[in-house]
This record gives structure tokens, C-alpha cells and sequence, in this order.
């Protein structure tokens, strides 16, 4: 009897699913870094850890996702307090909980992570920003993380997405900003060293008067024993 070879239907590709999970006759093999959805009939049936595992094709499809941590970089443009516009660049470690069942939310629920995670990054850093001057702002880079990493973790908890770690990268002014906070900076320094030089040039006369006041009493003493020995001989 002939049998007809085992063949895995062709599926559409999805957001992040790993590109190293190959899928054979009646056989699967998901990749060290990822892991496997299971469904049967288009339900979902369970998780499969990396290595080779034999399926029911074409009662169950596999396919792989990958657990490996991924970054995304999020630029946001927003007033501070005092209106002065900033774009502020945010960088966000994110990846699929450890859990089977984060994965499975990561898999049915969540289309595109990407442009959730830039939304809810977007909106955490224009509701902080603008609630202080932009040196306030930039003191603050670490709480404003801290709290983009918190708020962004809540939300996509539900979503099987861990969140790592937050950065804020950079904070960048508008180019007439930035160049007045220059020029502010540098007629801040110019002042410094015109005071040192002041301050210098005062140490420098206050030394030379006394060294002259110190000449003219050596001076006038040198006098005084020259009269004093000429009035000795006198007597």
C-alpha cells in the first residue's frame, strides 16, 4: 500500500514568530530560543518546549515564537512646563513572560507589540514631561524610566509581554533651545573667569603694595640707624 506523505500546510506568517522553527512531515522541531504553539482544529491545544516532537498533521499546526528579548526604540515629541519643546528617545527590553500561558496571550491576543508598546510609551512620558521645566526633565531621565518601564509593564502583563528594562537615551531641545542654553552656559563661564581674573589681578596688587609698604619701612629704618650713628659720633 502506498501512503501519501505527511505535509504541513503553508501558514501565513505572524509578528515575531521565530524564523528558526522548521516544521516536517508529521514532525516539528522548534528551536532553542523559542517555543511552539499547538493547535488542534484551529484551537489551541498547548505549548511545546524546544527540541522534536511528532504532530497529527493535519489535525494539529505548530508554529514557533520566539522568547529571546527584543528592543524597541520609541521618539517622542512634547513641552515641558516652561514651552519649550524636547524630543525625548526611549528605549524599552521587552520579550514573552516564562510562563505557557503568557505565550499563549502573546499569540491570540496581541497583533502588533510594536505599536502597542510605542503607544503606551508615548502616552507615559507625555503625561510626565509636561508637568516639569526642561531642567527639571533632564535631572528627572531615571524616575521618567522608571515610570515608563512600571506603566508599560501593567499594561502589557495582560498581553503576556515582560518588560525588562527602560532607558531613556537622549533629550534634545529645539535647536534655538539648545543654542541660548549654550550661550546662557557660556556667559555663565565667561563670568567665572572673569571674576578669577579679577580676583587673580587683586592678589597680585594687594602682594606688590605690601611688598612695596614692606621696601619703604626697611627703608625708613635703614635711615633712622644712619642718623642714629651719626649723632653717636657727633657726641
Amino acid at each position: 500500500l502506498y501512503s501519501a506523505p505527511c505535509r504541513t500546510p503553508k501558514q501565513t506568517p505572524m509578528p515575531d514568530r521565530a524564523s528558526k522553527s522548521c516544521t516536517f512531515p508529521c514532525c516539528t522541531c522548534i528551536d532553542s530560543a523559542d517555543k511552539g504553539v499547538v493547535q488542534k482544529f484551529g484551537k489551541f491545544d498547548k505549548i511545546l518546549a524546544p527540541g522534536c516532537t511528532m504532530v497529527c498533521w493535519p489535525m494539529a499546526t505548530v508554529a514557533g515564537v520566539s522568547m529571546k528579548t527584543r528592543k524597541t526604540e520609541v521618539t517622542t515629541r512634547t513641552k515641558t512646563k516652561d514651552n519649550v519643546t524636547v524630543t525625548i528617545k526611549t528605549a524599552l527590553m521587552w520579550g514573552v513572560g516564562p510562563d505557557d500561558p503568557d505565550l499563549e496571550y502573546y499569540y491570540f491576543k496581541l497583533l502588533n507589540p510594536q505599536d502597542q508598546i510605542e503607544a503606551y510609551v508615548d502616552d507615559c512620558i507625555r503625561s510626565h514631561i509636561p508637568t516639569m521645566t526642561l531642567d527639571d526633565a533632564f535631572e528627572a531621565k531615571e524616575s521618567i524610566a522608571n515610570a515608563v518601564m512600571d506603566q508599560v509593564s501593567a499594561s502589557m502583563k495582560t498581553f503576556g509581554v515582560q518588560v525588562v528594562r527602560a532607558l531613556m537615551t537622549d533629550m534634545e531641545p529645539d535647536a534655538e533651545v539648545a543654542k541660548s542654553m549654550n550661550s546662557i552656559n557660556a556667559a555663565i563661564r565667561d563670568r567665572a573667569a572673569a571674576s578669577e581674573r579679577a580676583e587673580a589681578e587683586k592678589v597680585i596688587a594687594v602682594k606688590a603694595a605690601e611688598a612695596e609698604a614692606e621696601a619703604k619701612h626697611l627703608s625708613g629704618m635703614g635711615t633712622a640707624k644712619m642718623r642714629d650713628r651719626k649723632s653717636t659720633r657727633l657726641n
